[in-house]
């Protein structure tokens, strides 16, 4: 397909502003946090620090709590997404494989569930949890953000599930596999990218999750490092923004790590499930 000169001149500007909107805040972020704060409340404010300083990573990876809140944050994003996939891949195989009664309206009440908003919940459950104590109990944290993720991935399994043709499950099931063997050894290393796929989503849902863990664990050794973040915006001694920018960049790191890793399963699994083979 042909494209005129003017075309592609709208298309680059429109690529360069996107990226400038993406990339201009994190490197602001980044400049910032290596300033030293006087350089950072300088006006009218410097493009380049100086002097550069690391100082206030340093204090990021000082803080007494911070090992506890990066240990927590991992533990509820591996745990949960752990969680969700045991629940959603083998519901996701059923719900594409089998037919049951009321198969369309069960499918459709497991997405409406996905639709309430989570603010809406926040104070029956707070009270659930009160009630049976598990307040600040991290099998609980892990157990409600499972929820909040199961009913998009058992769709979006489905979908990858419909991809791969119905013949090759009747043929090994014409060689005497059952359909517990159909599944583990044939469908789920077909689907692998759709799984690494609602994994790297599902993860970075939890790693940035915010209202689950500063509602329902408010002591300081089950919080993460997002509420540990937010809470220097409240801190009662002021915003020390150079440090504010270190801690967003430092619990950023891990997330953009998993991205560049499991990108070429992330980008094969969104479209995995597009076409069906």
């Amino acid at each position: 397909m042909r494209t005129t000169p003017a075309e592609r001149l709208i298309s680059r500007l429109t690529i360069t502003a996107l990226t400038l909107v993406v990339v201009g805040p994190i490197a602001w972020a980044l400049v910032t946090s290596l300033k030293t704060e006087a350089n950072v409340i300088t006006f009218p404010p410097s493009l380049l620090p100086s002097p550069a300083t690391l100082a206030s990573y340093v204090a990021v990876f000082r803080e007494q709590n911070f090992s506890v809140e990066l240990f927590n944050s991992d533990l509820y994003a591996i745990a949960s997404i752990a969680l969700t996939l045991a629940v959603s891949v083998p519901a996701g195989y059923a719900a594409s494989r089998m037919t049951f009664p009321a198969k369309r309206a069960v499918m459709l009440l497991i997405l409406a569930t996905s639709m309430i908003p989570g603010v809406a919940l926040l104070t029956p459950t707070y009270f659930v949890l009160d009630a049976i104590g598990c307040l600040n109990n991290p099998v609980a944290i892990i157990v409600l953000q499972a929820a909040r993720l199961v009913p998009q991935t058992i769709w979006f399994m489905q979908n990858f599930v419909n991809a791969v043709p119905v013949g090759l499950d009747e043929a090994t099931q014409v060689d005497g596999a059952t359909r517990w063997q159909t599944f583990t050894r044939l469908i789920l290393p077909l689907i692998k990218p759709g799984i690494a796929a609602a994994a790297v989503l599902g993860v970075i849902t939890t790693w940035n999750d915010y209202i689950t863990v500063a509602a329902f664990a408010p002591n300081l050794s089950r919080r993460t490092l997002q509420v540990a973040l937010v809470n220097q915006v409240f801190d009662t001694i002021g915003i020390t923004w150079s440090y504010v920018m270190a801690f967003a960049i430092v619990s950023s790191i891990p997330i953009v790590a998993l991205f560049l890793v499991a990108q070429r399963w992330f980008i094969a699994g969104l479209t995995a499930g597009a076409v069906k083979g």
